[in-house]
This record gives structure tokens, C-alpha cells and sequence, in this order.
């Protein structure tokens, strides 16, 4: 799940796509299987999602308030017997410029 991806994952991060259920709809469309709770909730309790980050230069604004380091690139999410998977992709120094 790239950037882009999160930013629209993150929209619905308000209270009235949630209480319409128009979450439901965009994951059933998106990502048949997962819900919204496997994605937001699970990156801000392992802190890759934040909120308040205005002005921090290290940080890429997503939506409703939310933002993530610039140094990732990707977040994948794997399905294991212990719950969800969550790995990241970092820019590499290459990139880097």
C-alpha cells in the first residue's frame, strides 16, 4: 500500500463516513476482506500513523489530521495467525536527494 493508498484509507478517518457506513462500502470495493479497523487503528498503535504533525518536515500529511514519516514509502499489510502483519518499505538513500 503506497502513500496515495493511505491518504485514501485515511479519509475516512471522520466521523460521518464512519456512522453512513460508506467505509464498508469503499473497503468491500478496495480491499474485499479487510476491514477499516485492520489498517488505521493498528498504524497509530504502532505509531507509524501520528496526528499533529504540521510543520514537521519529516512527516507526509494523509488526511483527517494523520500523517507518516517521509522515510516510507510503503506499508504491507500480511495476514498471519497472530493477527496482521505490518511491514514497511523505506525510501532507500538512493532515492534520497
Amino acid at each position: 500500500m503506497d502513500i496515495e493508498t493511505l491518504r485514501s484509507i485515511t479519509s475516512y478517518c471522520h466521523w460521518i463516513p464512519i456512522t453512513q457506513g460508506l467505509h464498508k462500502e469503499f473497503f468491500a470495493k478496495n480491499f474485499p476482506g479487510w476491514q477499516w479497523n485492520d489498517f488505521v487503528p493498528r498504524l497509530l498503535k504502532k505509531k507509524i500513523l501520528e496526528f499533529k504533525g504540521e510543520g514537521n518536515d519529516s512527516l507526509v500529511k494523509l488526511w483527517q489530521g494523520l500523517y507518516i514519516s517521509s522515510d516510507i514509502e510503503a506499508v504491507t499489510f500480511t495476514p498471519s495467525k497472530n493477527g496482521v502483519k505490518i511491514e514497511l518499505k523505506l525510501r532507500s538513500e538512493v532515492d534520497v536527494k
